[in-house]
């Protein structure tokens, strides 16, 4: 049977950022900073980034121009990051910063995170216009791929009020030690929400081997199931034992299920889980830059909000 690792120590959050668009659609995010900013009691830091545009005609009117447009659109975002963050200082009793950055959004954005010491990004996965693919598909996605800070990503909803509540917390896990590099992100929104987490691990059936082998599956082996979901169950009990030990409420689950994704799915639906915390990819140590399919799946399909670690590089 697989030990779990040694009990791992939360996430230290002292500065949260959450890159805005000046959309409603990307704001909804802020809820869910601001709380945890206030409960953490760390500084909240909103970033825009201002794109330059295409160089400037030649002739010399249209030149005047698009100066004129240029510096209009420099100051009007500029006025709204102030605007937004002077709300947010007028309601809750914390820091609040703001940052103007230039060029290309994610690494602009993954810049100003590392030379800031940024410990946690809050975003929506998608922004401006509420087009579903143009946060997930370009900004949210580069960062999930370069970061080596948890991402909480949230799904806007269409005039609907973010709710910042959560009981359980569902932490997929596969027994290996980079999917567990989730724990410390998930043991610090299961503190500042009082929250318990729920671990779960699916467990494949062990398919039964025909001599000569069948091109189709003949049925599983119930006995070697029954020892592997055995040996799961352990592993997550063993964590759970750990975090309850630290102060954290647990419970871990080894669910039989045909795939991980439907059956992470299922899990968050019928538990009334208030948010799924993840490694982007676990099993395997594969070192590619993109999204574990699972995790993918998640982000792009999910209602609830979706707690995002790459496991750092060894």
């Amino acid at each position: 049977m697989k030990k779990p690792s040694a009990t791992p120590e939360p996430l230290r959050i002292r500065s949260v950022m959450v890159p805005l668009d000046g959309s409603p659609f990307a704001e909804q995010a802020l809820p869910w900073a601001v709380a945890i900013a206030r409960k953490a009691r760390a500084r909240l830091r909103l970033a825009m980034v201002h794109q330059l545009p295409s160089p400037p005609p030649l002739d010399e009117a249209t030149a005047r121009l698009y100066t004129k447009v240029e510096l209009t659109l420099r100051k009007s975002q500029r006025e709204y990051l102030h605007r937004t963050a002077s709300r947010i200082k007028a309601e809750e009793p914390i820091q609040t910063a703001t940052a103007m950055l230039e060029g290309v959004p994610a690494p602009a954005l993954a810049k100003y995170a590392g030379e800031v010491g940024v410990d946690l990004v809050i975003m929506t996965t998608y922004g401006r216009g509420g087009i579903q693919r143009a946060w997930l598909g370009s900004v949210a996605d580069q960062l999930v791929r370069s970061l080596e800070i948890p991402m909480l990503l949230i799904r806007p909803r269409e005039g609907g009020v973010p709710t910042t509540g959560v009981e359980q917390i569902l932490v997929p896990l596969d027994g290996s030690r980079r999917a567990e590099a989730v724990l410390p992100a998930a043991l610090a929104m299961a503190s500042i929400f009082g929250a318990r987490l729920a671990l779960l691990q699916a467990v494949y059936p062990v398919m039964i081997m025909t001599d000569p082998p069948t091109s189709f599956p003949t049925g599983f082996d119930e006995e070697l199931t029954a020892i592997r979901r055995r040996e799961a169950q352990d592993y997550l009990d063993g964590i759970a034992d750990q975090l309850t030990a630290a102060g954290v409420r647990a419970w871990g689950a080894a669910v039989l299920g045909g795939g991980a994704f439907d059956t992470i799915q299922a899990a968050a639906h019928e538990q009334g889980m208030g948010m799924v915390a993840l490694a982007t990819h676990g099993r395997g140590g594969l070192r590619r830059m993109v999204l574990g399919s699972v995790a993918d799946k998640l982000v792009r399909a999910a209602e609830l909000p979706v707690l995002v670690t790459r496991p750092r590089a060894r």
